[in-house]
């Protein structure tokens, strides 16, 4: 792994007020990549001690009191949402956001984006769609197969927030026995609500073991689309440390076993362990290979938060042991299912959306992906060799 990698991930796990721990040693000259390093990953509230005696101070700290003052708005737009929803009887479960960060040593440094609520009944989902229009949440135009976004606005001071309402958990993949499984875990019929306390409110959330799931199928889907940074591995991590005694290892094997997944939960826990301090007494007799693990990390540092250029990416639904014009079909016939979620379960219209579909895609990659035709199949291509590296789906093409 890169120097500058290794660095970093010690500024990260490394007690800075712990006399007796071993500080890494950093060149001046690294500063200001290690400082852009952590930008894109979104920690520097974690790294903001070991710039104290340097001219970018007042920057870190000014970013920081940014993130940590956010945590306290979306705190505030997750309160007044799922009040809203309950008040008309509507049960919605918590994903990530403030949940995970109850997790975390200071829940202020973990930085939050927009707020996600699932409701896995489809007549209350209908509902909370009434009751949100009614009540200033505008809707924002995105193109999904799991979510629903609006965007609320509050008056006094002009600040907007993004909602993304859930009907799934996550987007669909083309590897069906894995739609199926979620589908089932997470169904009204099986899906049990846990009560969670943060910030003197109570919220429903996942219960652990199905909460490690999600966690895992959460990282898979951005691996997939575009990458992901360190900050979903340490929601993983600090996840796992606090709530270990709660879940079932056993189910989590078997489901991943079953969604073909394995090696992802096998690569995410062996490099938590490895590079962020997870007890090995978590779940010990799973392991990985050391070098696929160092590998695996090296890719997601590269990434930044939550991916690169997210933009620029086509759907990338599983990885392929090769890449052809069978793939291309396969991925499109995907997006045009995520475009057309109704008129895409009728065979017979097919021929009529896959040249819309396409016609979209063409459209897309030069006005908002700013690139070519040739180009994004190339980073297409690009992508599918990094998801081979954890054989997601066990190359289900076969």
């Amino acid at each position: 792994m890169d120097s500058l990698y290794n660095t970093y991930l010690k500024m990260l796990t490394t007690p800075f007020d712990d006399p007796s721990s071993d500080l890494p040693d950093i060149s001046p000259e690294d500063y200001p990549a290690l400082f852009a390093l952590a930008d894109r990953h979104c920690t520097l509230p974690f790294v903001l001690p070991y710039f104290r005696n340097t001219g970018l101070y007042p920057q870190i700290l000014q970013k920081s009191k940014h993130m940590m003052l956010n945590y306290y708005q979306i705190d505030q737009f997750t309160r007044r949402t799922v009040s809203l929803l309950e008040k008309h009887g509507i049960t919605c479960f918590v994903m990530k956001g403030i949940s995970l960060a109850a997790s975390y040593p200071v829940p202020e440094y973990r930085k939050l984006g927009d707020l996600d609520l699932y409701i896995n009944d489809k007549d209350a989902f209908h509902c909370a769609e009434q009751i949100l229009h009614e009540n200033g949440y505008l809707d924002e135009e995105e193109l999904s197969d799991h979510h629903t976004t609006y965007r609320y606005t509050f008056e006094k001071t002009g600040r907007s927030f993004l909602l993304e309402l859930h009907y799934r958990v996550v987007g669909v993949y083309q590897y069906k026995p894995a739609n199926q499984l979620i589908d089932e875990v997470f169904s009204a019929e099986n899906l049990k609500a846990e009560t969670q306390e943060i910030n003197g409110s109570s919220y429903h959330v996942f219960p652990p073991t199905e909460y490690v799931f999600y966690m895992i199928h959460h990282m898979l889907k951005h691996y997939l689309y575009s990458g992901f940074g360190i900050r979903l591995l340490f929601d993983f991590s600090f996840y796992l440390e606090q709530h270990a005694q709660e879940v079932d290892f056993a189910k989590i094997h078997s489901w991943c076993q079953k969604s073909h997944i394995l090696h992802l939960y096998e690569s995410v826990l062996e490099t938590c362990r490895i590079y962020l301090n997870l007890p090995e007494m978590i779940d010990p007799d799973v392991h990985y290979d050391l070098s696929d693990c160092d590998a695996f990390l090296s890719r997601i540092l590269e990434d930044g938060d939550l991916g690169a250029d997210v933009s620029q990416e086509l759907v990338g639904s599983h990885s392929y042991k090769k890449v052809n014009l069978l793939t291309y079909f396969r991925e499109g016939h995907l997006q045009m299912k995520v475009r057309f979620p109704k008129a895409g379960r009728c065979p017979l219209l097919w021929p009529m959306l896959w040249p819309i579909t396409f016609f979209c895609f063409l459209k897309n990659t030069y006005t908002l992906r700013n690139t070519t035709f040739r180009e994004t199949l190339q980073r297409f291509k690009k992508s599918n060799q990094k998801t081979q590296l954890i054989r997601i789906f066990e190359n289900s093409d076969s």
